[in-house]
């Protein structure tokens, strides 16, 4: 009995082991040498009038070279489904952005290792599914 429970325990060990410490997933080609944004946050409506005031005050950011690249692969008006199909394929998970707004879709890819880029992309679509909004943005923990 104790043999059958130092066995599992050590097998157990090795499943974390490799789950931790394991060779993670390559960078997507698609944020592959891509320069460093910043953290932008979704672009959820504010949840109160305060949040909306503070969002002015910050004004408009930069563009990100993630969304540029995005919008010249999927200019406004094509086709959501090939940008969620071509995210998905390159590792990205679909999550929902927004609580207060459905609307907005919303896929990230997460490294596992220490300077190697994070990647957040969102998008709306109208009711034909064509974009009629497309960001994202790479974040490197420094």
């Amino acid at each position: 009995m104790r043999v059958a429970a130092v066995l599992i325990a050590l097998l157990a060990l090795a499943g974390a082991a490799i789950w931790l410490f394991g060779a993670p997933a390559p960078v997507p080609a698609l944020i592959a040498g891509l320069p460093d944004d910043g953290m932008r946050g979704a672009p959820c409506p504010a949840g109160t009038l305060a949040g909306e005031r503070a969002r002015l005050k910050q004004g408009v950011p930069p563009p990100a070279a993630l969304g540029r690249k995005l919008r010249r692969n999927f200019p406004l008006g094509s086709d959501a489904g090939a940008l969620e199909a071509l995210l998905t394929a390159q590792g990205f998970e679909l999550f929902p952005p927004c609580p207060n707004d459905e609307s907005v879709s919303a896929a990230r890819w997460l490294s596992r290792r220490w300077g190697e880029p994070d990647a957040f992309v969102y998008w709306r679509a109208d009711d034909a599914g064509k974009l009629i909004f497309l960001d994202g943005q790479v974040s490197r923990t420094q």
